[in-house]
This record gives C-alpha cells, sequence and structure tokens, in this order.
C-alpha cells in the first residue's frame, strides 16, 4: 500500500501549490483526485482484496471514474486499453484472444479467456460482450488463471465487479450520452438504505442506435430496424451482524440488435460467382451494403446470482451461485453476398447454467497469519448449450444449385442432393428454386466438479513463495445431433448422429470425461523495498475437450483437451517518489492441442472442430501512468502500454482444414505448420495523455487517446484475403466538472481520422465476412452523482 500512499501524498502537494497553498483549501484538494487516470484501485486476482502492486501476477484493473476519462463503455472497448488483447465479435458471439491464446469455436467450447462477473464464471461466449453499466472496476488477468479462476482459462480472466448496495446511506447517479453511435445511450443507479442493516440498488441500462451500416437490399429476409438494449441489474444486500454479509442480484438484459447481422463479403469466392454473385461486394468504407439474408439478431441474458460472506476467528467463508439463461434468435446471410443463396434461421441456440463456489479464506486471525496466507476451494458447474427448448434448432434455406455446386462434385456417391432427391424435393420444386428449409439441432451437457488450494508462505521481509493446486473433473455428453429437412413445417429426419469424429477420422462415442491437475508455483520477492515486486511464476491450465453437434452433411466432431504451460518473469515498481509506475512481464507459452473452429459446407457440415497439435508463444507486455512534474504542472498525466509477441506460432498443424485461395474450395489435408496464430499482432498498445485543471469548484479535463496494432490473421491458413491490416484509432474528451452539483459535462470523439478496420472476419464457402467497426464517432456525455 505504500505505493499508493506515496501518489495521494504528490497529490496533495501539487494541489496545494496550485491553488497556493490556502489552508482553508487543504481539506478540499485533500479529496480532490489530480487526474482520473490515477484513479486508486484494489483487486480480487487471488480471492482477496489486495494492492494490484502487491500482487505476483500480471494484471491490469480500471475503475470506474478511469473507465469513463478514457470512454470505454463495454467489455469490447478494453482492447483499447490492454495491450495484446483482441476482443472479436460476430453474431451474438465475441472471441477473446489475450497475449495470443483464445479460441474462436464459440459454439460449444468454453472461451479460454474467462468471463467473470461479480466473482461469478459465464462460460459462454454467447452474448458476453455487454454494456458495463455501473460498476466498480474491470480487472484483466493475463497469462493461466488455472489454480484460482479455472475453469478453462489457458488464456487469463475478466472480471467485472459491479457496484454493491451501501448500507445506510442514498447514493445515485445518472449518465446520458447523445452521440453518432450509438445515438442514446444512458445508465443509472438507484442506492436505497432499509434500515441499517439492509439495501436495495436497481441500476438500468439503455441503448439504441441507427447502426453505422445500413442494409439496402431490396428484398431482405427481416427489416433492419434499429438496434436497442435494455437492462437491469437489481441487487439485495443484508449485512445483519459483523460477521455475516449477504448479497443477492437479479440480471435481465435484452438486446434486439439487427445491425450486428450485417457482415458482408468484401469479394465473393469463385463459388458465388459461379452461383450468380458479383464479384465485387461490400465497398471498403460504405455506409451501405446489401444482404438478401438480413437481419435478426435478439439476445436474452437472464441471471439470478448471489454471495453470502461470513466472518470468523478462524478464517473467512464464501459461498457464491448463480443460475444463468441466454436464448438467441438470429436471421442472416451465411454467403453474405447480394445474390440469393443461403439464409441461416437460429431459433433459439441457447445456454443454461449453473455454478456454486464454495471458499475458506485466511484472514488476519487465522493460525500463522504471520507468515502464511491460504485459500481453499470447492467448485461445481453444469449446464446444457444447443438447442435446448422444444422447437428449437438452426434453419437453412439452400437453394438446389448451391447444393448442386457444393456436395454433388465432392461427395457423388453420398451428396445432400441425392439424399435429398429421395424425397422427391428438389424434383417436384424444379431445377434452381428453393427446397424447403434443412434443420439441424444441437445439444451438449457438461458437468464439473473441482477443488482447489492456493498457500502463500512468507519467509522474511523480501521473499515469498505461492504454491498452488487444482484438481477438476469433468464429462460432457452430446445429447443432440440430427439433421434433416422440413416440408410444410413437419421435420424428417435424415441422420441422427450417437457418435463423433475427431480430426484423425477416430470414432468417439457422445460421452467423454477427464480429470485434470493444474499446479502452480511463484517465487515473489521484495529486493530493494516494499515498492519493488518481482517474481517468477510457473502456471499449468487445460480447456475441457468438447463436442460440436452442428454437421450438415458429415459428422459431428470433437475437439480434444487444450492445454498451456506458461513460464512469466514479472516486475512492478515505481520511479521519481512514486510518480512513475510501471509493472512489465516476460511470458513463454507452450500450447497443445488449440481448439480450433472450421466453418465451412464443403467439408460436409457447416461447422466442424479440430486441433492444432502444439503451438509456442514468446513475448512481453508493460503498462505505466506517470504523473509529470507534479510540483511544476496539475494534473498532467501520461499512461498507456505496449504488447509485443515476438513468436506466436503453430510448431504443429497437420491435418488441417483451410479455404484454398478466393475459390471457396476447401482441402482437408493442409499443413499449418511454422504459421502464424490468429489475432496476434506482433505489436499493439495504447496511449492516453490526459490534463486537468481546478478551478474553484470546477475542474477542466483533456484526454487524448490512441491505439495502434499491427497486422494480424484470421485465419490459421495466413491467408492474405482475411488479413487484417495495421491500424490506429485516435479519440480524444474534453470534459467540465462542476463539484458542488457532481455534475460532469464532456465532448469525446472515437476514430477521428475515420479508420477502416474490423472487429472480425469470418470466411465461408462463399466469402469472406467482416464485421465492421465503427466509422467516426463524436458526441456529448453528462453523468450526475448524489
Amino acid at each position: 500500500m505504500r505505493k499508493l500512499t506515496i501518489i495521494h501524498s504528490i497529490l496533495i502537494a501539487s494541489s496545494l501549490t496550485t491553488v497556493g497553498g490556502a489552508q482553508a483549501n487543504e481539506n478540499a484538494s485533500q479529496a480532490r483526485p489530480s487526474s482520473r487516470l490515477l484513479e486508486e484501485v484494489m483487486v480480487t486476482a487471488q480471492k482477496r482484496s489486495e494492492d494490484p502492486a502487491d500482487v505476483p501476477i500480471s494484471i491490469q484493473a480500471f475503475g470506474e471514474e478511469k473507465l469513463d476519462a478514457m470512454g470505454i463503455t463495454t467489455q469490447a472497448d478494453l482492447q483499447q486499453l490492454v495491450p495484446s488483447l483482441n476482443i472479436s465479435t460476430l453474431l451474438a458471439f465475441t472471441t477473446v484472444y489475450l497475449r495470443g491464446i483464445g479460441t474462436d469455436a464459440f459454439l460449444t467450447a468454453d472461451p479460454s479467456v474467462a468471463n467473470y462477473i461479480d466473482g461469478i464464471y459465464f462460460p459462454f461466449a454467447l452474448g458476453l460482450s455487454q454494456d458495463f453499466g455501473v460498476l466498480e472496476r474491470v480487472e484483466v488477468l493475463k497469462g493461466p488463471q488455472g489454480t484460482l479462476f479455472g475453469r478453462n482459462t489457458t488464456g487469463g480472466a475478466m472480471h467485472i465487479i459491479t457496484r454493491d448496495p451501501t448500507l445506510g446511506e442514498f447514493q445515485a447517479q445518472l449518465n446520458v450520452t447523445r452521440a453518432t453511435y450509438p445515438d442514446l445511450h444512458t445508465k443509472a443507479y438507484v442506492n436505497i438504505p432499509l434500515g441499517e442493516d439492509f439495501a436495495v440498488s436497481v441500476s438500468p441500462i439503455y441503448s439504441r442506435t441507427e447502426h453505422y451500416i445500413q442494409n439496402v437490399h431490396p428484398d431482405p429476409q427481416v427489416e433492419q430496424d434499429d438496434d436497442v438494449s435494455k437492462g437491469v441489474r437489481v441487487k439485495m444486500r443484508w449485512a445483519p451482524t459483523d460477521w455475516a454479509d449477504i448479497t443477492l442480484s437479479a440480471l435481465d438484459i435484452e438486446s434486439d440488435a439487427p445491425g450486428t447481422t450485417i457482415f458482408p463479403a468484401r469479394t465473393a469466392t469463385d463459388l458465388a460467382v459461379s452461383l450468380g454473385a458479383d464479384r465485387e461486394q461490400y465497398q471498403e468504407g460504405s455506409d451501405e451494403a446489401r444482404l438478401d439474408g438480413c437481419c435478426e439478431q435478439i439476445a436474452e441474458n437472464r441471471v439470478y446470482y448471489g454471495s453470502a460472506q461470513f466472518f470468523t476467528p478462524w478464517f473467512d467463508i464464501k459461498l457464491l451461485g448463480s443460475d444463468q439463461r441466454v436464448d438467441t434468435t438470429t436471421t442472416a446471410d451465411f454467403d453474405g453476398t447480394e445474390e440469393t443463396i443461403m439464409v441461416l434461421f437460429n431459433k433459439g441456440f441457447d445456454a443454461d447454467i449453473q455454478t456454486a463456489e464454495l471458499q475458506f479464506i485466511s484472514n488476519q486471525e487465522s493460525w500463522g497469519s504471520d507468515w502464511m496466507k491460504w485459500i481453499f476451494g470447492l467448485y461445481h458447474f453444469e449446464g446444457l448449450t444447443g438447442t435446448i427448448d422444444p422447437g428449437a434448432r438452426a434453419e437453412a434455406l439452400f437453394f438446389s444449385d448451391t447444393l448442386d455446386s457444393i456436395y454433388d462434385p465432392l461427395q457423388p456417391t453420398l451428396s445432400l442432393a441425392d439424399r435429398l432427391d429421395t424425397f422427391d424435393l428438389v424434383a417436384n420444386l424444379g431445377d434452381g428454386l428453393p427446397i424447403e428449409r434443412l434443420f439441424a439441432t444441437t445439444l451438449v451437457e457438461t458437468k464439473s466438479d473441482a477443488a482447489f488450494l492456493q498457500t502463500t508462505f512468507t519467509f522474511n521481509y523480501w521473499l515469498d513463495l505461492t504454491l498452488g493446486l487444482r484438481y477438476q473433473d469433468e464429462s460432457r455428453e452430446m445429447k443432440d445431433s440430427r439433421f434433416g429437412v422440413l416440408v410444410n413445417g413437419q421435420e424428417f429426419t435424415l441422420e441422427d448422429r450417437d457418435t463423433a469424429q475427431k480430426q484423425d477420422g477416430t470414432v468417439v462415442g457422445p460421452y467423454h470425461s477427464e480429470q485434470t491437475l493444474s499446479p502452480k508455483v511463484s517465487l515473489e520477492l521484495h529486493p530493494f523495498d516494499d515498492e519493488t515486486l518481482i517474481y517468477l511464476s510457473y502456471q499449468e491450465a487445460t480447456k475441457s475437450a468438447t463436442y460440436n453437434p452442428l454437421a450438415v452433411n458429415g459428422p459431428a466432431t470433437f475437439a480434444e483437451p487444450e492445454s498451456v504451460t506458461a513460464w512469466e518473469f514479472g516486475a512492478k515498481t515505481s520511479f521519481f517518489q512514486g510518480t512513475f509506475m510501471i509493472n512489465g512481464a516476460i511470458f513463454d507459452y507452450d500450447m497443445e492441442n488449440l481448439q480450433v473452429q472450421f466453418v465451412s459446407l464443403s467439408t460436409g457440415g457447416a461447422v466442424s472442430f479440430e486441433n492444432a497439435e502444439a503451438a509456442h508463444i514468446r513475448g512481453l507486455d508493460f503498462d505505466f501512468t506517470w504523473l509529470i512534474a507534479p510540483h511544476l504542472v496539475e494534473g498532467l498525466v501520461l499512461a498507456g502500454g505496449m504488447g509485443w509477441l515476438e513468436t506466436a506460432e503453430y510448431t504443429s498443424y497437420p491435418n488441417a482444414k483451410g479455404y484454398v485461395d478466393n475459390s471457396g474450395e476447401t482441402a482437408s489435408n493442409q499443413d499449418f505448420t511454422g504459421n502464424r496464430i490468429v489475432k496476434t499482432p506482433e505489436i499493439s498498445g495504447n496511449l492516453a495523455l490526459a490534463k486537468s485543471w481546478w478551478l474553484g469548484d470546477h475542474q477542466l479535463e483533456v484526454v487524448g487517446t490512441l491505439y495502434f496494432t499491427d497486422e494480424f490473421f484470421n485465419e490459421p491458413s495466413n491467408r492474405e484475403l482475411t488479413e487484417q491490416p495495421s491500424y490506429k484509432v485516435w479519440g480524444a474528451r474534453v470534459g467540465y466538472f462542476y463539484e458542488p452539483w457532481n455534475l460532469r459535462v464532456s465532448a469525446f470523439g472515437a476514430n477521428l481520422t475515420d479508420e477502416f478496420y474490423t472487429r472480425g472476419i469470418q470466411p465461408s464457402d462463399f466469402g469472406d465476412q467482416s464485421t465492421i467497426a465503427a466509422p467516426r464517432t463524436y458526441g456529448l456525455r453528462m453523468s450526475w452523482e448524489y
């Protein structure tokens, strides 16, 4: 805590100097931050509240004030603050890569970078990129976290901590933003105390926008309306005694965002051209797309969760639990062109999750607390992912020309068109006319139990040793994998699978279980004084095997467990009397069986899973905050960070699936060994320069930001067509704060140079489809707090 104390003292001295040293202003100056970029944040990266400077983990933490100053409002925006973080979006799914570790296997596989909200694990990529709402802080833990946070945290963890109810005090907050994108964004918070030991808080959000890309196809499947997101989080807190604290929460977020299904192909493949599509499709920088299979995207998140803490003279006890439900409905253009080739209808791809966790945490009264800290926990997880409800299914509207072009040349003896002809569908409807819709159902059940223990031993004032271990027993079962055709609303099942296929062709049953041990060792040094921490850590983590039952004319597929072995050498220190703080780490990861998702019709199904046998990542990253000359200049801060992924390659990836040039054809026996891992720019980083002035009760704040990244690939094949070129995003904010009213008004601009870039590229048989990032955006924001 010494580092924070030094900074706080410097801020007080700076404020006193600026005001002229008047004693009458001392109390007010002490309460005023010199800059919101210097906001002090405590973290729970080791399941207990700590100063991040004392945690032997590479971590970045941001409080609400700093996020507001930097213009960060959603989870996807964090990419602009964390080096080597890549967040991509496609439909309702979000994929996260951190230091090169991540996965595009988003359907029934788990993210490699785990997502937590208020200590609760949210395991699905479905609807992940959500609005923060009113929060306390955000923590980004880099590298495997398999002991305390794992399950499946091979890449790291992102932890969002929302504001808890405050006992005995009424509080209120309102934030309203009017901008070009979104048109309107509001969030609010009301805390109502009921007696001395009970309080309720309500935090609603609402966002509406006319999407920056409009679908102008004359005959879309669904008309495009404005994107609207709305929701509320309700929390109830009861602390009847000084040894018990219970919080219950309910989260309900609904998103109707048809604009998110606009991911056009920029260039049609040879296959799409043969089916009537023009070669050139979406024009870079255009605000219009022409998609016939568009536009609907509805996602509903309903989550009930809570925590109960009990404080005893021997240790603290914490119990967490959740019941989570996510439902989605989608209409999207699979081919990404204006030609009517294939349309996807998702009528209920959902997730139903239950979690429970019990923790025993040492405290200051625990035996041996002067030389030992420990935490022991038990964890339980179970859930269903896929078409859960009766009648839920994925549907595809094909056309006979499409079927003939894709399946007949590849599988003449067992083509999909031939199998459909047994129902006399294609023949009766005529060549070139649409057949009835194809359908697929999919369901995977997961059950997992784990026990974990981590202990830190303090040998003397400069040496600590941390040992950790997690045991996990997990099973997955493919409960449904059907494919068939709909005729006049009636289902005819063509295939009902009870097995799946590995990458090498081995057939596996519908049930798989595995047991894993994930150890951790960390040596922590304070060689100079308690302001400098140097650590060396070794960590293992595993992401569980999984099935993908969603297939069209091929087998369900199975992905082996993904594992990572990680070394990290890091340091956290400060210079110039604590005004310059820097955290950095060098890391080396060896990975086995990276889980990869491949989307193609010509390989038999729309989606298949496979494993890249081995990969290696080596690099470094750092972040810093510099309060420049505080005794001479008030509130001048430079902050930023950079990540360098010197090595990020598949060291063994034979028998891989991939597209061949821009033909739309695929090959299943390619070798991607030596290729660059997807979503891994060599250099990425950010800078922010902020200046604030206090003039009596008034504060003026100016912030300029820059995010930059090298080029990176979106496919293991490293095709140039799906390469994201390097880009820079500039932003600026000017704010005025009136202290007596706690009122802040800001004008801001984002992507000031109107840079064109994507938030993800998904290759398909018909074209490489892009999620286009927002163009130049500007607006006004008002925030008030009571």
